[in-house]
């Protein structure tokens, strides 16, 4: 038997020993996030001195298909959207449907909002334990936790048994309490008090288009900029997609950027307390006939917290009184209930697919839109029938992106291409993810792993030994991870081999599309860059497999026939060979032939202006 703790804090740290004492095996999930990290620094070391690990996941032999990432991201088997059924069935959840001022018909949406929730749970929670219940069967699994939602978690595992004490429901009280009964009024910050002032400053009723950000205006950091989101402005200063005529509303409280735009953080707008408690007062004594059992029940929780979250999200929005567009940024993160409130306010909803590689994936990524614009014809046309989505119009029009790859295709070749290339090198360029900071945030990860990490730069490096007649750049998001000694002897011995080196400029911009738009070819991890790069017929095979695990991405989509799926060391070296020095290279051809097909549009390149030319369509009818 194994004992499994969710999420540890300070106080659990007691009872863990005293299980350990007991001569139970006890293991651990995480350790609570919302402390400070040498905080949970100093719970790690106190149950490490114990034999306490995190589940250790990352140190398993082998890792089989049936218990696999695709577990926590894909769903092949489609677990989370079961457990959806379970708390809210069609005919009770269509009785929700007037709460959010949505048809009957359009139920869809709401069962999309739950799906949200509990695909998170299973990408955080249940599937991790779910993966470790699975390569433990003959085990049973005692999984504790101590938060109320826990009881979302999807069934991942038939050996797992769930003991969950949601004592954070305390909390939960007294907050409630404050807000539904005392209601005090809260101190307004500066940008409150400013809302005025800025809709003198900015002409906040003028504005007819905004702008619905995560986290700024930059992909990546300050430190590690990948790209700027700049696909939708406007250079004409007339234009209502200008970049000082947009409205900024950042959903994920990120601080304004430098310059003069009008920008807010959703969450500092105020709106009426009063007003939003009274309405989700109401929807509890509306829909609590609806709770008929247990599970009911906690779909009902799930519901008038998401009410409550929108009505919020109302209050604030209809201070916008002539916005008659909103242009969502990462489609799959922004809220539901967010996108739902600028429904209610006569607000279209618009977007621009991120990734291509989410057409296919069953439970994460989930989009609910008036018009998304998609990565091909082929994913507009998957996404038409697939029930994670809905959406009004779906058109095709590429991977935004991809403008980059087209842009900078032997132009603005990087000096360590040029150099490689003048001693007659070819050029193969590995993408990589990035490691978690902490050794117990390592322990349960399954591609993140500081062991994948350390199997993917050794392959990285035995690559470029066995091609010497090639160059490998390793190329990452970010480098933060390249600090961790544990990584210090590989990272000397690629710094001291002649054929590969670690690409580390990230003052110029996106330097990672010059790279990949003037490599021979690609090996990745599978990432956005790599689909925006076969669109442009530039070779790219995807490194399908870690120390303890095959099959990744290709659980979700494999790319069939081309062959660009590697699961071996072998079999990437073999066909990197090919497209090499191959000049009648079979998977060569087959590239070309696949990205007629899956990356299709009619009218390819130059996305950002048929964007812009769009949008300015839609804005002139509205």
């Amino acid at each position: 038997m194994h004992i499994v703790f969710s999420c540890v804090t300070s106080w659990q740290v007691i009872i863990l020993k005293i299980l350990k004492l007991l001569g139970f095996e006890v293991f651990y999930l995480h350790i609570d996030t919302s402390i400070n990290q040498k905080r949970r620094m100093t719970i790690a070391e106190k149950l490490k001195k114990k034999n306490i690990f995190p589940l250790p996941i990352e140190f398993q032999k082998e890792i089989f298909p049936e218990a696999s990432f695709s577990l926590c991201n894909i769903d092949p088997n489609e677990i989370a959207y079961k457990k959806n059924l379970e708390i809210l069935p069609e005919n009770i959840l269509k009785k929700y449907c007037s709460l959010f001022s949505i048809s009957d018909q359009k139920v869809k949406k709401l069962r999309l909002l739950v799906q949200d929730f509990i695909a998170f749970q299973q990408m955080n929670i249940s599937g991790p334990v779910g993966i470790w219940a699975r390569l433990n069967s003959k085990k049973k699994i005692i999984y504790i936790s101590f938060q109320f939602k826990c009881f979302y978690n999807s069934d991942t595992g038939k050996n797992i048994f769930k003991i969950i004490i949601p004592l954070n429901i305390f909390k939960f009280v007294k907050n409630t309490f404050l807000k539904f009964i005392l209601i005090f009024p809260r101190k307004k910050n500066i940008q409150q008090k400013s809302f005025e002032e800025k809709n003198q400053n900015y002409k906040i009723d003028d504005k007819k288009v905004a702008f619905i950000l995560h986290k700024g205006l930059i992909f990546g950091s300050e430190k590690y900029k990948i790209y700027e989101k700049t696909q939708y402005y406007s250079d004409d200063i007339n234009s209502p997609l200008n970049k000082n005529n947009i409205l900024h509303l950042d959903y994920s409280d990120y601080p304004k950027p430098k310059g003069d735009i009008c920008w807010f953080s959703i969450k500092d707008i105020k709106y009426s307390r009063t007003s939003v408690i009274l309405k989700t007062m109401l929807g509890v004594l509306k829909t609590f006939y609806l709770v008929r059992s247990w599970k009911t029940f906690i779909g009902w929780i799930l519901l008038i917290n998401q009410y409550f979250n929108y009505e919020k999200y109302s209050s604030k929005i209809k201070k916008f009184k002539n916005l008659k567009i909103a242009i969502v940024d990462y489609e799959a993160l922004c809220p539901k209930t967010l996108i739902f409130a600028f429904e209610k306010n006569n607000i279209k909803t618009v977007a621009t697919q991120e990734r291509f590689i989410h057409t296919f994936f069953n439970s994460f990524v989930n989009v609910t839109l008036d018009t998304y614009y998609a990565c091909s014809e082929f994913a507009a046309n998957y996404m038409k029938k697939s029930k994670y989505h809905d959406i009004k119009n779906i058109v095709p029009i590429g991977q935004y992106r991809s403008d980059y790859i087209s842009l900078y295709k032997q132009k603005n070749i990087p000096k360590e291409i040029s150099e490689a290339r003048n001693i007659g090198k070819k050029i193969v360029i590995f993408l990589g993810y990035q490691s978690p900071n902490c050794w117990f945030d390592s322990y349960y990860k399954t591609i993140l792993s500081w062991s994948a990490q350390l199997h993917f730069l050794e392959n990285a490096l035995k690559f470029s030994q066995n091609l010497k007649n090639t160059h490998v750049i390793l190329r990452y998001k970010f480098l933060d991870w390249t600090n961790n000694l544990f990584f210090k002897d590989i990272l000397n011995r690629i710094k001291n081999s002649e054929n590969i080196s670690l690409s580390d400029n990230y003052s110029e911009k996106y330097y990672s599309y010059k790279l990949c738009a003037n490599a021979d070819l690609i090996i990745a991890k599978h990432t956005s860059i790599a689909d925006e790069s076969l669109s442009y017929e530039i070779p790219v095979l995807f490194h399908e497999y870690t120390h303890n695990m095959k099959k990744i991405a290709s659980e979700a989509f494999d790319y069939s026939p081309s062959g660009i799926m590697c699961y071996n060391f072998e079999e990437l070296l073999e066909k990197s060979k090919s497209i090499l020095f191959d000049n009648h290279s079979k998977i060569k051809d087959d590239i070309s032939v696949l990205c007629k097909e899956i990356y299709h549009v009619q009218n390819k390149g130059n996305i950002k202006n048929q964007l812009n030319h769009k949008l300015e369509n839609i804005i002139q009818l509205l």
